[in-house]
């Protein structure tokens, strides 16, 4: 019985988009308040609203250490959005200070480590995210996949892209990035 391996190719890696949003979002657990319409605002997309709520809870609410940290990262989402990626990236590093055991934070300063093309540290921070776990797992893995695929390492960005359809089958995204690979099996080499 021949068994058969998997080859995998990719498209030029230039062609992945390092301007890849960071998606993730931590839910806070106030129900009201601005940590919360910060929160929403992340959550929907909609940044220019969002930052001031974001301040305003950082500012004027006696939030929990997870929340307080929650709604950086929230703001970061946002400020990213928004094409502010220094403060971005400030923002998740205050919401590492303040809650290191969160893994959003971790996953969304990896991908600002992606935009400044710097791989081997977003793999870092996004595998130790994904290893404390977060709200949105499709979106690690899709975030790691970018940075393997950007560092030639096709074969796990492609499971990884794989496993980020397989948890969201709507991740549009991930969809596309699977277009860039071709998969072929070939027989494995007989000894001798």
């Amino acid at each position: 019985m021949k068994l058969q391996t998997l080859l995998l190719t990719a498209a030029m890696a230039a062609a992945v988009s390092v301007s890849t949003p960071s998606w993730a979002q931590i839910i806070v657990t106030q129900e009201s308040g601005w940590a919360h319409d910060c929160f929403v605002h992340a959550k929907t997309g909609r940044a220019f609203d969002g930052v001031p709520a974001c301040d305003m809870a950082i500012k004027r609410e006696a939030l929990s250490k997870k929340d307080l940290a929650a709604t950086y990262d929230n703001r970061g989402v946002m400020l990213d959005q928004l094409g502010h990626i220094e403060r971005a990236a400030a923002d998740f590093n205050k919401a590492i200070e303040i809650q290191p055991d969160l893994g959003d934070p971790y996953v969304n300063l990896g991908v600002m480590l992606i935009k400044e093309k710097k791989y081997g540290p977003a793999l870092d921070q996004i595998n130790k995210g994904m290893d404390l776990g977060m709200g949105f797992p499709h979106l690690g893995y899709y975030n790691r996949a970018i940075a393997e695929q950007m560092l030639g390492r096709y074969k796990e960005a492609y499971y990884d892209y794989k496993k980020s359809v397989e948890l969201e089958p709507s991740f549009a995204a991930a969809e596309e990035r699977l277009k860039d690979f071709t998969v072929t099996k070939v027989p494995a080499k007989t000894p001798g």
